[in-house]
């Protein structure tokens, strides 16, 4: 039997969509390389192939291929059944790729991705999709598949909303994969992995990307997969062993000529103990050669821990902030200390690891003066690379029931719930309009300080839509840019 695992293209003028692997899907501009591994529907295909079925990945977003090349590639497969994934802000686009697959291909039809949770109570609206798996889908989608091979019913299988006798049944929700260990390695057979690019610090490409662990203990308001995809706040790890097992097989069984790796965790850092057992098993088989990086936190590691894991070849980390003012990130329920940021960032510093930091606007509480906090902390901190973005409440997060409630949610298009340049909220004190234009003014400063230490045109070499964003999209951004580049060319 064949299963096609699909991520359709999800593209708008002058950009494309980032998807299945993404916390946070988005557009990007086109000239950009980011890319995110899609890690559910990777696992999900190991896991299929483990049980004999014969499977195809189409990521239709990494290829950026027109929609009827992507149609015709998975119709040349001639699939018996289809798994989709989807996201908020893409599921427009989502649906309509279901109901062409559907029409065109007549097999059937598993819908899953965060987006799900959503749209539970109203499968009926569509007759294109014959089941929905939210929350940790895999092994949902496997049981999808095997009982759909032989011809057995779908009842009690968890985690799985279905048709039964004319009536939408959804069956109680399947608990999350405890043991990590016994899953397979996600599958990369079928894909380019040339096409997969998140690379923090420059660390060189290509990249593997892999995950160490699932969940995180944070209660964060405004994420998405604590509240939605896990629905707890249980941090699930995989054995040091385990890691080292994958990072070797990659490079030296499938002998894919990766330069690096990342580990795209929800926060890769939490626990000392299991971090220096990595360490001491990538010394160990002679990897501490190959750099990497991970998304962490600046408080949950000890500094010796971090310095043994530099010496294991950790070359760069992501640190989620938000905000610069204390009050807005504990509000948040993000519980980071920003002096122990600040120490910590030193440190990290002071190793030679270099660092990108992420901040949001738009959390409840901001102000113009909290905003100013936000791009004077980045500036003071000085990363080597740094994200602003505008805080999006997405269904099923605290922040959306919120902003609902105190009538601040001002879109109920999903289509628009992209805050990588526009805001579907306002706050108590300022308007969305007011959020667009700090977002456009933080990347002002923020290129102004990079042109200032030196590195700017060695960004722009490498990343021209970091710091072109505005000349491809916003004149007048591309104006205000020009200006201060100028202005800081003549100091002296």
């Amino acid at each position: 039997m064949k299963i096609a695992l699909l991520n359709p293209p999800w593209q708008r003028r002058g950009h494309y969509g980032v998807r299945a692997g993404s916390r946070w899907p988005h557009f990007e501009k086109n000239g950009s390389r980011y890319m995110p591994y899609p890690f559910y529907l990777g696992y999900a295909a190991s896991m299929l192939e483990e049980r004999g079925f014969d499977v195809m990945l189409f990521d239709g977003c990494a290829t950026r291929e027109s929609d009827a090349a992507f149609l015709e590639r998975v119709r040349a497969f001639a699939p018996d059944l289809l798994v989709q994934e989807n996201s908020t802000a893409s599921i427009e686009c989502d649906l309509r790729w279901a109901r062409t697959l559907k029409d065109v291909l007549r097999v059937p039809l598993l819908m899953t991705g965060p987006h799900v949770s959503h749209m539970e109570d109203q499968l009926e609206q569509y007759p294109y999709i014959d089941a929905l798996a939210g929350g940790e889908w895999e092994h949902t989608a496997v049981e999808f598949a095997e009982r759909t091979r032989a011809g057995a019913a779908l009842g009690g299988t968890l985690g799985l909303v279905h048709r039964q006798s004319g009536t939408t049944v959804k069956e109680p929700r399947r608990p999350n994969t405890e043991k990590l260990d016994e899953l397979p390695f996600p599958h990369r057979r079928t894909l380019d992995m040339s096409l997969y690019h998140d690379n923090p610090g420059d660390i060189p490409a290509p990249s593997l990307q892999l995950i160490g662990s699932r969940g995180c203990p944070y209660k964060c308001h405004f994420c998405v997969w604590p509240q939605v995809v896990y629905n707890d706040n249980r941090y699930r790890t995989r054995s040091a062993k385990n890691i080292a097992d994958e990072i070797e097989h990659a490079f030296r069984v499938d002998a894919y000529p990766y330069q690096s790796y990342y580990f795209d965790d929800d926060t890769f850092n939490i626990g000392d103990k299991r971090l220096l057992e990595l360490a001491d098993e990538l010394i160990l088989r002679g990897l501490e050669h190959i750099p990497w990086g991970a998304m962490c936190r600046a408080d949950t590691i000890k500094k010796n821990t971090l310095e043994k894991l530099r010496r294991a070849g950790l070359a760069a980390v992501k640190y989620g902030v938000e905000s610069g003012n204390q009050k807005l990130v504990d509000d948040s329920g993000k519980r980071l200390n920003l002096a122990e940021l600040r120490d910590m960032m030193q440190f990290t510093h002071s190793l030679g690891i270099r660092t990108h930091l992420t901040f949001s606007f738009g959390l409840v509480g901001e102000t113009r003066e909290t905003m100013q906090e936000t791009l004077d902390l980045a500036l003071e901190l000085n990363p080597y690379t740094v994200q602003f973005s505008i805080s999006t409440p997405f269904p099923g997060t605290r922040f959306y029931d919120y902003a609902k409630k105190n009538k601040l949610l001002l879109v109920e298009d999903f289509s628009a719930y992209d805050g990588m340049s526009r805001s579907v909220v306002k706050t108590e004190n300022l308007e969305a309009q007011e959020l667009e234009d700090f977002l456009v003014h933080a990347y002002d400063a923020w290129d102004r300080h990079a042109l200032r230490r030196g590195g700017f045109w060695k960004r722009v070499a490498q990343s021209p839509v970091a710091s072109a964003r505005a000349a491809l999209g916003n004149p007048r951004r591309a104006l205000q840019f020009v200006t201060g580049a100028l202005m800081e060319s003549q100091r002296p």
